[in-house]
């Protein structure tokens, strides 16, 4: 490509070049104007001579001076048209000859260092290409670290996975979250729907179908949107996504003691170390004073009293595997610095979607690590604490995406193990 460039670039430099200098060396602009001049002489000529004629009519002169004045004429005129012809010539044709060399060097001169001052010599080089895409990935804005092309690639295999086999839950479940983060939510909505067919009344599920619901809509809790909310705490009392769109749903219809009572409850079922509660209690204090200003009676009185939030469900307790993952020195010298590692536990059958999972730098190995029930890929329909053994292993991406890709290292323990499992060895030891 970068050949046929260069040979296209010479050839419009050649065309240039022919289209300037060629006239100028064979000096047909200067053939034109002595024609011109040949032809301004020749007209004075006739004039002058049709001037004694009529002088020899009219009796002005006489047959002598006619012959004598025409034959004066005609010398002059033809000796003054050759020295201008000749000199004139001579000059203009070395100055033609001149120029078409100068111009000859001139273009493609210029042409050349115009270019390399302008522009890009490898532009058409394929090597080039795919390194500008692969910098404009790295610089576009990305999710959780992924570039937008790692996210494109991971639903296409998503698809694929389910188009494969349609009752795969999990790759459903991935797919509607990778959607849902592109934005893409009507597709999303759809997935999550898939989710629920194969796995009907998770709570989970329906509070993420109802979160969709809403973003279809322009971020509006629609009734739909709030029926499946409604039905997700029915499921699970203490389903957070559901508590927490509940109470901005009863904020925004100035219902203010209702979102007093699931920002209560969603208290309740937070980790008491969650970035937001600080701001949750300010919520429920503006609720509150909101519902007092405007005399609104006060619904589930016997569940909230003094303002105290009163547990309706226990939080689950935490459970967790945990270990030192570490790189063998048979493959270290493939890993960088700055390589994603992911650390995870996935159930010992059926799918291998991780239960619990945890992302660090390769930097950071060797790492002791715990991973929790806590530690999901997002809100999913199984945790670690619904596991009794678990396949532990770890994965080190150099482009730092999730999915598996050919040239990443793995290491998975031999054997299953049981959750709770402590001091667990974990090595890194081959190349997929």
């Amino acid at each position: 490509m970068l050949t046929f460039f260069v040979i296209l670039c010479f050839g419009f430099c050649l065309i240039a070049v022919a289209a300037v200098a060629v006239p100028l060396w064979l000096g047909e602009g200067n053939k034109d104007d002595t024609a011109a001049r040949h032809e301004t002489i020749l007209g004075i000529l006739r004039q002058q001579a049709d001037d004694l004629e009529k002088d020899l009519q009219a009796g002005r002169i006489d047959s002598d001076e006619y012959e004598e004045a025409r034959s004066e004429l005609e010398r002059r005129v033809l000796e003054e048209t050759a020295k201008d012809t000749e000199s004139e010539s001579a000059d203009q044709g070395k100055l033609s000859k001149i120029l078409a060399v100068v111009f000859a060097i001139v273009i493609p001169t210029s042409a050349v260092f115009g270019y390399l001052a302008l522009g890009r010599y490898n532009a058409m080089d394929p090597a080039f290409l795919e390194r500008m895409e692969a910098r404009q990935n790295d610089s576009a804005p990305s999710i959780e670290g992924h570039s937008p092309s790692d996210m494109m690639a991971s639903i296409e295999r998503l698809r694929q996975r389910v188009k494969d086999n349609p009752d795969d839950a999990q790759s459903w479940y991935m797919l509607a979250n990778v959607l849902s983060q592109v934005g893409r939510y009507a597709e999303a909505l759809d997935a999550f729907r898939e989710v629920d067919r194969i796995v009907p009344n998770n709570a989970d599920v329906i509070a993420d179908m109802a979160d969709m619901t809403a973003a279809v809509n322009n971020k509006v809790i629609t009734t739909e949107a709030r029926n499946m909310l409604l039905r997700a705490l029915e499921i699970d009392p203490g389903q957070w996504k559901a508590l927490a769109l509940l109470a901005i749903d009863s904020w925004d219809n100035q219902r203010f003691n209702d979102a007093a009572d699931y920002w209560e409850k969603l208290l309740v079922v937070l980790p008491p170390d969650f970035d937001d509660a600080n701001q949750i209690r300010k919520n429920i204090e503006q609720a509150r004073r909101a519902a007092g200003e405007m005399g609104e009676a006060k619904q589930g009185a016997e569940d909230f009293k003094g303002g105290e939030a009163v547990p309706t469900v226990q939080a689950a307790p935490v459970v967790s595997v945990s270990g030192t993952v570490s790189i063998d020195k048979a493959v270290a010298d493939k890993v960088k610095p700055e390589d994603t590692v992911f650390i995870y536990a996935r159930p010992t059958s059926g799918s291998k979607m991780p239960v619990a999972f945890l992302r660090v730098t390769a930097k950071e190995l060797p790492l002791r690590f715990e991973l929790t029930s806590q530690m999901t890929m997002a809100m999913g329909a199984t945790t670690l604490a619904d596991m009794e053994e678990v396949i532990v292993g770890a994965r080190i991406s150099h482009s730092g995406n999730f999915m598996p890709q050919d040239g990443d290292l793995e290491g998975e323990l031999d054997k299953p193990v049981k959750v709770g499992a402590e001091g667990l060895d974990l090595v890194v030891n081959r190349q997929r």
